[in-house]
């Protein structure tokens, strides 16, 4: 969504409030006390290929994306970079900082497509946390969700065959961003094999070796701009 792209007659006011129903953090909030939550959110819109924050600058907060694709980076310590998650519509990202509790390790995030996201300071967040409790509580599933979801990327990493990993993220992939078509699943993402390395924590030699091994074996087709996966059991017979 461009910035300043309002309905006519919309309000820069309206807007926030037309995206914050979008998110499940607010939904069961009244038309009031939306109106009351929007004073504090900030619309911002990346595009893309343009960062959002750099891991040693990131402010404390909370990220929502509307519209778009956000790539999570972390790098290591022998200067390699892991995408650690993709976010998509609806999903929060961020951190909020309380006291003495602050993160020691951070991420860079970058957007994979044009983005719209909604930011909510650290204060402003913590003090709508306090009045609306159903909110800390929905951010607080989210996060644990979030964090599962790492751990079992970088168990997967760190121990998983590199087939599997591959597997595994394809599948991920099509759950939540695939089109079924005839039998089959098509992933309209602008990932390169690059990025399905960095997400598998392997090198892009061996995820184009992998891959093309499973175009020949008709399990998926690869174009430009998607991939299609064919024979969905064959993937999920690989994941242990």
């Amino acid at each position: 969504m461009a910035q300043g792209a309002f309905s006519k007659g919309q309000t820069p006011e309206d807007l926030k409030i037309d995206l914050l129903k979008k998110t499940h953090l607010f939904e069961d909030l009244s038309p009031q006390e939306l109106r009351e939550v929007a004073k504090y959110i900030q619309v911002r819109n990346y595009m893309k290929g343009e960062y959002i924050f750099f891991e040693e600058e990131a402010e404390p907060g909370i990220f929502i994306l509307v519209e778009g694709l956000v790539k999570l980076i972390k790098e290591t310590s022998d200067g390699r970079s892991i995408i650690v998650r993709l976010v998509f519509p609806g999903e929060v990202f961020g951190w909020i900082e309380w006291g003495k509790s602050v993160p020691k390790f951070k991420y860079t995030a970058m957007a994979a497509l044009p983005s719209t996201i909604l930011y909510i300071s650290n204060k402003y967040f913590i003090n709508l946390a306090i009045k609306y409790p159903a909110i800390a509580i929905k951010l607080t599933c989210d996060a644990t969700h979030n964090l599962l979801q790492t751990y079992e990327v970088l168990k997967s990493i760190a121990s998983g065959k590199v087939e599997e990993r591959i597997a595994k993220l394809l599948l991920e992939l099509a759950e939540k961003a695939g089109e079924k078509k005839d039998g089959r699943i098509i992933i309209r993402l602008p990932l390169t094999r690059q990025d399905i390395a960095e997400m598998t924590g392997t090198t892009v030699e061996t995820t184009i070796r992998v891959m093309s091994k499973w175009k020949k074996q008709g399990i998926i087709n690869t174009e430009r701009g998607y991939i299609e996966i064919i024979d969905k059991k064959a993937l999920e017979k690989l994941v242990v």
